[in-house]
């Protein structure tokens, strides 16, 4: 459509640009004939009158060449106007305008398009495998990088605490990512009431609620050192701790005994022998509570109870390790952790009686039969 509109144009502007060239050559050709008639005025009055000018509208109509108003243009041929031409309008300016703006409408959908596509390859540069492979990538560096170094080895540990100033204080150990929990029971195994707490060092330390005895403490650097002072109710003497952050060992439970009973001291059903508290370090008997007993000592056979009651022997002394409560014979001393479980130091017994909940429990320990720990 553009191509024959231009065309038209051309054509049109041709028409009229000729006749005003060429009557503009014949002004000057006019001129110069009044120039030579005026020259030869002086002519024989026999020679014959000439002939009147011809004016430039004279010309046009006697050319043929020019009688069209196209001018030289009007002798070209034309073909004849078909159904799919466009006739110079109205109609035709409204439709070429719509097909303009279709035209622009289309350009602008393609720039867009173009727009978003440079877009999302600017911020997801990325194919589908490549993210993928990536994401594969960073989880094996990121494991590597919060795997520990080592794996600490956890325990459980019942110590008896000195109220001796003149002994060491005991020792928690605690490793980064592990919650280490510290009770404090007294020497028949009921809790001891946690009156406040003081600490430093890079510890996390959630005291216990009032009338507490449980305080649990996590540590906030791999490497780090610290104490912690106890004032429980009912005793003047304060407890101190010393906390330790390692990579190699951590306490998940420890239980600390005070070696005298408590506000909350359980009564003994029997005093045959009497209660002894554990007083200082008495490390057969802690051992046998945590469950870790001497290198010397013996086991003897039970029979009679369950698997959770032995028996041990050092030296000339038996230790009995049971939850239940022992009722003869009578002991020396006995001591008890916080989950239940009692250790009681006795001379040797065949027979002893325990009770279960209420239940009369016999059981039988042979003496003369032992078997490797």
């Amino acid at each position: 459509m553009r191509p024959l509109v231009s065309s038209l144009v051309c054509v049109a502007l041709i028409g009229v640009a000729s006749p005003v060239a060429f009557a503009q050559d014949t002004l000057d050709l006019e001129a110069f004939q009044q120039k030579a008639q005026g020259g030869s005025a002086a002519a024989p009055a026999g020679n014959a009158a000439p002939a009147a000018p011809q004016t430039p509208s004279d010309l046009l109509v006697s050319d043929p060449m020019m009688a069209s108003p196209l001018g030289p243009a009007g002798s070209l041929p034309v073909a004849p106007m078909t159904n799919n031409a466009l006739p110079l309008g109205a109609g035709t300016t409204a439709e070429i305008q719509a097909a303009m703006e279709a035209e622009a409408a289309d350009q602008q959908r393609k720039l867009e398009g173009q727009a978003f596509d440079a877009a999302l390859k600017q911020l997801l540069p990325l194919e589908p495998e490549q993210i993928r492979k990536t994401l594969e990538v960073f989880k094996v560096k990121r494991e590597a990088a919060e795997t520990p170094i080592t794996v600490p080895e956890p325990r459980q540990v019942v110590e008896t605490l000195s109220l001796d100033p003149s002994d060491s204080p005991a020792v928690i150990k605690m490793a980064p990512g592990h919650v280490t929990t510290f009770t404090i029971l007294d020497s028949t195994g009921a809790p001891w009431p946690i009156q406040d707490i003081s600490w430093a060092g890079k510890f996390e330390i959630q005291t216990p609620e009032e009338g507490g005895h449980i305080v649990r403490i996590t540590p906030i650097s791999a490497h780090g050192v610290g104490n912690m002072s106890i004032r429980l109710v009912d005793l003047i003497t304060p407890v101190t701790v010393r906390l330790t952050t390692g990579i190699d060992e951590v306490h998940y439970r420890f239980d600390a005994r005070i070696p005298r009973p408590g506000p909350l001291a359980k009564t003994p059903i029997i005093q045959y022998g009497g209660l002894k508290a554990v007083a200082g370090r008495d490390d057969n008997m802690t051992g046998f509570l945590d469950g870790t007993p001497p290198k010397e000592a013996v086991r003897l056979m039970v029979s009679g109870a369950d698997g959770r009651t032995t028996a041990w022997k050092v030296n000339d002394q038996m230790y009995l390790r049971t939850p239940l409560t022992l009722l003869s014979p009578g002991w020396d001393s006995s001591v008890s952790s916080a989950d239940g479980m009692n250790v009681y130091s006795l001379t040797n017994a065949p027979v002893i009686l325990l009770s279960d909940e209420g239940r009369m429990v016999r059981a039988q320990i042979a003496a003369d039969e032992v078997t490797a720990r």
